[in-house]
C-alpha cells in the first residue's frame, strides 16, 4: 500500500496512465491553481463592484427620500399659510410639481447606477472568461500530440459503445 496521499499520486502524469480509457494528459496544477485564483480575483471584483453600487444607490435614496420629506413639509407650510385658497393651491400645486420631478430624477439617477455597475460587473466576469477559454486552448496545445489523439480515440470508443 502507497504511504502516498490520493491527491499526491492524481497529480501525477503515471496515475492518468493507470486508468482506462483516460488519455495520457498531464496536468500543470500551479497554473490551474493560479486560473482558480485568477477566476475567484474575478468574481470578487465583480462582487465588490454590486456591494459599492449597492452601497451608493442605498445613500442616493436615503437623500431622495430626506429631500421628498423636505419638500412636503414645505408644501405643508405653503398651503397652512395665509392667502387666497387660490393662491395657496397654485404654490402647492407648483411645489409638488418640482418635488416629484427632483424625486423622479433621482430614481432615473438609481437606475443609471445600477445599469452601470451591473456592466461593470458583466465586463469583469466576461473578461474572464474570455481569459480562461484562451488558457485552455494554450494548456491543450501545450500536451504532447499523442495525447490528443489518444483523447480523440477514447472519445470515439465511447460514443460507439454507447
Amino acid at each position: 500500500m502507497s504511504t502516498k496521499s490520493f491527491f499526491d499520486q492524481w497529480v501525477k502524469p503515471e496515475f492518468a496512465k493507470s486508468i482506462p480509457g483516460v488519455p495520457n494528459l498531464t496536468i500543470d496544477m500551479k497554473a490551474m491553481m493560479d486560473a482558480q485564483r485568477k477566476t475567484f480575483q474575478a468574481l470578487t471584483e465583480a462582487h465588490q463592484v454590486g456591494v459599492e453600487s449597492c452601497q451608493t444607490m442605498i445613500q442616493r435614496q436615503t437623500e431622495i427620500l430626506s429631500q421628498f420629506v423636505q419638500d412636503q413639509s414645505q408644501i405643508a407650510r405653503e398651503i397652512i399659510s395665509e392667502g387666497s385658497p387660490e393662491d395657496k393651491i397654485s404654490r402647492g400645486a407648483e411645489l409638488a410639481r418640482r418635488s416629484y420631478e427632483k424625486t423622479v430624477s433621482g430614481f432615473r439617477e438609481i437606475t443609471d447606477i445600477a445599469s452601470k455597475s451591473g456592466r461593470e460587473a458583466g465586463d469583469i466576469l466576461n473578461k474572464r472568461v474570455s481569459s480562461a477559454l484562451s488558457e485552455i486552448s494554450v494548456t491543450l496545445d501545450e500536451q504532447p500530440k499523442g495525447a490528443a489523439k489518444d483523447a480523440k480515440k477514447d472519445s470515439a470508443k465511447k460514443k460507439t459503445a454507447a
